[in-house]
Protein backbone atom coordinates (compact mmCIF):
# COMPACT_ATOMS: atom_id res chain seq x y z
CA UNK A 1 0.00 0.00 0.00
CA UNK A 2 1.33 3.42 -0.84
CA UNK A 3 1.69 6.20 1.67
CA UNK A 4 -1.21 8.14 0.12
CA UNK A 5 -3.55 5.14 0.43
CA UNK A 6 -2.53 4.49 4.03
CA UNK A 7 -3.35 8.13 4.94
CA UNK A 8 -6.51 8.31 2.87
CA UNK A 9 -8.40 5.52 4.68
CA UNK A 10 -7.97 6.96 8.21
CA UNK A 11 -8.81 10.45 6.94
CA UNK A 12 -12.04 9.21 5.35
CA UNK A 13 -12.96 7.42 8.58
CA UNK A 14 -12.29 10.60 10.57
CA UNK A 15 -14.42 12.67 8.18
CA UNK A 16 -17.25 10.14 8.46
CA UNK A 17 -17.14 10.33 12.27
CA UNK A 18 -17.09 14.14 12.25
CA UNK A 19 -19.97 14.31 9.76
CA UNK A 20 -22.01 11.93 11.91
CA UNK A 21 -21.42 14.01 15.06
CA UNK A 22 -22.03 17.45 13.47
CA UNK A 23 -25.85 17.51 13.88
CA UNK A 24 -25.55 16.99 17.65
CA UNK A 25 -23.30 20.02 17.96
CA UNK A 26 -25.77 22.30 16.18
CA UNK A 27 -28.89 20.81 17.75
CA UNK A 28 -30.88 23.42 19.65
CA UNK A 29 -29.07 26.34 18.05
CA UNK A 30 -32.04 27.63 16.03
CA UNK A 31 -35.69 28.40 16.55
CA UNK A 32 -38.22 25.65 16.00
CA UNK A 33 -41.83 26.56 16.66
CA UNK A 34 -45.14 24.79 16.27
CA UNK A 35 -48.67 25.79 17.22
CA UNK A 36 -52.26 25.23 16.18
CA UNK A 37 -52.67 28.80 14.90
CA UNK A 38 -50.80 32.10 14.59
CA UNK A 39 -53.16 35.08 14.65
CA UNK A 40 -52.88 38.84 14.55
CA UNK A 41 -55.08 40.32 17.28
CA UNK A 42 -55.78 43.88 16.13
CA UNK A 43 -57.93 44.65 19.18
CA UNK A 44 -55.05 44.15 21.63
CA UNK A 45 -52.34 45.03 19.07
CA UNK A 46 -50.61 41.68 19.50
CA UNK A 47 -49.56 38.54 17.67
CA UNK A 48 -50.69 35.30 19.31
CA UNK A 49 -49.43 31.77 18.85
CA UNK A 50 -52.30 29.70 20.19
CA UNK A 51 -52.88 26.04 20.96
CA UNK A 52 -50.21 23.47 21.80
CA UNK A 53 -47.38 25.96 21.39
CA UNK A 54 -43.93 24.40 21.40
CA UNK A 55 -40.83 26.56 20.99
CA UNK A 56 -37.31 25.16 20.91
CA UNK A 57 -34.58 27.78 21.11
CA UNK A 58 -30.88 27.24 21.91
CA UNK A 59 -31.56 24.12 23.95
CA UNK A 60 -34.61 25.52 25.76
CA UNK A 61 -38.01 23.92 25.24
CA UNK A 62 -41.13 25.96 26.01
CA UNK A 63 -44.58 24.38 26.03
CA UNK A 64 -47.58 26.68 26.53
CA UNK A 65 -51.23 27.18 25.65
CA UNK A 66 -50.46 30.65 24.21
CA UNK A 67 -47.47 32.84 23.47
CA UNK A 68 -48.30 36.53 22.98
CA UNK A 69 -46.16 39.26 21.46
CA UNK A 70 -47.40 42.68 22.62
CA UNK A 71 -46.46 45.18 19.92
CA UNK A 72 -46.80 48.28 22.11
CA UNK A 73 -44.72 46.96 25.01
CA UNK A 74 -42.41 44.85 22.78
CA UNK A 75 -42.80 41.98 25.28
CA UNK A 76 -43.23 38.27 24.71
CA UNK A 77 -45.23 36.35 27.30
CA UNK A 78 -46.50 32.80 27.66
CA UNK A 79 -49.85 31.88 29.23
CA UNK A 80 -51.67 28.73 30.19
CA UNK A 81 -50.08 25.45 31.16
CA UNK A 82 -46.43 26.42 30.78
CA UNK A 83 -43.44 24.15 31.04
CA UNK A 84 -39.98 25.56 30.38
CA UNK A 85 -37.07 23.16 30.18
CA UNK A 86 -33.78 25.02 30.17
CA UNK A 87 -30.68 23.78 28.36
CA UNK A 88 -29.20 22.58 31.68
CA UNK A 89 -32.26 20.38 32.32
CA UNK A 90 -33.96 22.61 34.91
CA UNK A 91 -37.76 22.52 34.51
CA UNK A 92 -40.05 25.40 35.49
CA UNK A 93 -43.84 25.24 35.48
CA UNK A 94 -46.12 28.28 35.63
CA UNK A 95 -49.41 29.73 34.39
CA UNK A 96 -47.81 32.98 33.11
CA UNK A 97 -44.23 33.82 32.21
CA UNK A 98 -42.35 36.74 30.67
CA UNK A 99 -39.86 35.49 28.09
CA UNK A 100 -36.39 36.87 27.40
CA UNK A 101 -35.54 39.35 24.64
CA UNK A 102 -33.55 36.90 22.51
CA UNK A 103 -36.56 34.61 22.27
CA UNK A 104 -38.79 37.62 21.59
CA UNK A 105 -36.58 38.66 18.68
CA UNK A 106 -36.60 35.13 17.25
CA UNK A 107 -40.41 34.93 17.59
CA UNK A 108 -40.81 38.30 15.83
CA UNK A 109 -38.55 37.12 12.98
CA UNK A 110 -40.62 33.94 12.69
CA UNK A 111 -43.89 35.89 12.60
CA UNK A 112 -42.49 38.18 9.88
CA UNK A 113 -41.57 35.14 7.78
CA UNK A 114 -45.18 34.01 8.16
CA UNK A 115 -46.27 37.39 6.70
CA UNK A 116 -47.70 38.67 9.99
CA UNK A 117 -47.28 42.41 10.40
CA UNK A 118 -45.26 43.13 13.51
CA UNK A 119 -44.57 46.87 13.45
CA UNK A 120 -47.57 49.16 13.58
Amino acid sequence: MTFARRCLVPMLCLLAVLAYQAPAATQGSTLEISMDELVEDTWSNSVVARGNVEIRFFGEILLADEVIYDRRARKLTARGNITLQEANGKVTRASAMNLHDDLRDAFVAYARRQKVRIDR
